[in-house]
This record gives C-alpha cells, sequence and structure tokens, in this order.
C-alpha cells in the first residue's frame, strides 16, 4: 500500500509541475522544465549544423525560383508574426527571432521551425502545397510551433518521462505498476502533442491571414496534405492529429481567423 501511495503522489506531483505556465494562444497549462531561451540555444546549433551539411552536399535550392519565393512569403509572415507579438503583449519575443529561411533539395514532405526563426523547408512539400497562401500556412504552423513554446515543452515531457520511469521503476521494482504507469504517461504525452498541433494550426491561420493570405487555403492545404498521407493512423495513438479532425478544426476556426484577415 506504500508504494502505490508513493506513486500517486509522483503523478499528483507530475500534475502540479504541469501547470507552471500559460499557452499564449489558447490559455492552456503548460510544463516547461527547460527554458526557451535554452531550447533556442541548441537549436539554433543544431540548424546551423543541418544547414552546413546540407550545402556541402549541394543541397539547398536557396537561389532558385522556390528558394526566392520561400524568402518572400517568409519575409511576409515573418512581419506578421512580430506584429501579433507586439499587439498581443509579447513584444520581448520579438528579439529573439533572427530568421532565416532555408529551401533543401529533397524529396520528402517536410518543414519545420525551430526556436530563435529558424525556417527550413523541403522542395517535396511545395508541389503539395502548390500555391503561395498554402505554403505560407505550413511556415506559419511551424512558427506557431515557436511562438507556442512547443519546443520546450517537448523537452520537459521528455525529461520528465524519464524521470517518471526511474523513480516509478525504483518504487515498484519494475512490476506490472510500473509498466501501467509508463503507459499511461505515454498516453497523456501523445495527447499533449496533438493539442499542440491543433494549436500550432490556428497559429498559422491568424499569421497567414495577417500577412495578407487568405485563410480559407489552409484548409485546402490540410486536406492536400492528408489526401498524400491517405489519412492513415489512428489518432488515439498518433503524435498528430488525424487529417479530418484537423480540417474540422480549422473550419472551426475560420471565422476568428478571417476577422485578422479582414482587418488588414
Amino acid at each position: 500500500m506504500k508504494k502505490y501511495s508513493k506513486i500517486l503522489f509522483l503523478v499528483t506531483a507530475l500534475g502540479m509541475v504541469a501547470s507552471c505556465t500559460v499557452a499564449p494562444l489558447t490559455g492552456r497549462r503548460q510544463l516547461k522544465l527547460v527554458s526557451d531561451k535554452s531550447v533556442a540555444e541548441s537549436s539554433v546549433s543544431a540548424y546551423r549544423q543541418l544547414i552546413q551539411q546540407a550545402n556541402a552536399k549541394g543541397l539547398l535550392a536557396n537561389n532558385t525560383a522556390d528558394g526566392q519565393r520561400l524568402r518572400r512569403i517568409g519575409g511576409r509572415i515573418s512581419s506578421a508574426v512580430e506584429q501579433y507579438l507586439n499587439e498581443n503583449g509579447m513584444s520581448k519575443k520579438v528579439s529573439d527571432l533572427q530568421w532565416e529561411f532555408n529551401l533543401i533539395k529533397t524529396n520528402e514532405i517536410n518543414a519545420f521551425a525551430m526556436p530563435g526563426g529558424k525556417i527550413a523547408f523541403y522542395t517535396g512539400i511545395l508541389p503539395v502545397l502548390n500555391t503561395d497562401a498554402r505554403i505560407a500556412f505550413v511556415m506559419g504552423h511551424e512558427i506557431g510551433h515557436v511562438i507556442g513554446g512547443h519546443h520546450a515543452e517537448a523537452s520537459s515531457n521528455k525529461a520528465l518521462a524519464g524521470i517518471a520511469a526511474t523513480v516509478t521503476d525504483a518504487v515498484t521494482g519494475g512490476n506490472a505498476v510500473s509498466s501501467l504507469v509508463s503507459s499511461g504517461l505515454s498516453i497523456t504525452l501523445l495527447k499533449f502533442n496533438r493539442t499542440q498541433e491543433y494549436e500550432a494550426d490556428k497559429y498559422g491561420m491568424i499569421f497567414m491571414a495577417m500577412a495578407g493570405y487568405n485563410p480559407n487555403e489552409a484548409i485546402t492545404a490540410l486536406e492536400r496534405m492528408d489526401s498524400i498521407g491517405g489519412g492513415k493512423g489512428a489518432e488515439i495513438l498518433s503524435t498528430h492529429p488525424s487529417g479530418k479532425n484537423r480540417i474540422e478544426a480549422a473550419r472551426k476556426f475560420l471565422p476568428e481567423a478571417m476577422k485578422y484577415y479582414k482587418a488588414r
């Protein structure tokens, strides 16, 4: 009984830690054992290494028409992001964003942003998105992860899950209860990541709207990406929301995003 009390105390303590900070856009509780600044420092280093390796292999496409297009869209989106931060009490974050946009030659359908304003797109995603507005949405979505502090959350979740597994294993002697608690933590973390994706979609729609791109195109972008992925994967065991649920959520948020578009 004493062992189970210790487990209950641990799980309760973890829940209390998760209420340390609040997400800027949605007001949900965030877990941050790692600061945004420390994550940004390590992320910039990793980004720089990636770009250097791509350049050494002749995979950078920045001087192509698509590369110039990406930077043009990036200029509009980055201005919108800075405007949003200044208008929503987050002006201190602006100085942390040293924008950089790189296009990497690969058939992989992907894009990402790292803390510090470091963005990379893979050429494989461009024909899928096909228009500037859809590219703007994906870019805004990825930057939304940065503004939302999701990278620090992900690092904190990973660290906390490791601590929880270690402590629980010591308390229970590695028996079935330990496995059950670890499994429960894993499912919780998956759900947390899906919440971040929905949040980033909202940011993406806001940023594209403020940059002058019709947020209706965000829904088309999601539909096109879902068709490529085939809509596969059960949402309950997926890091990302299922395509249909994500599209539905975007449709529900569209009226709010349109306010930013019409206010231009």
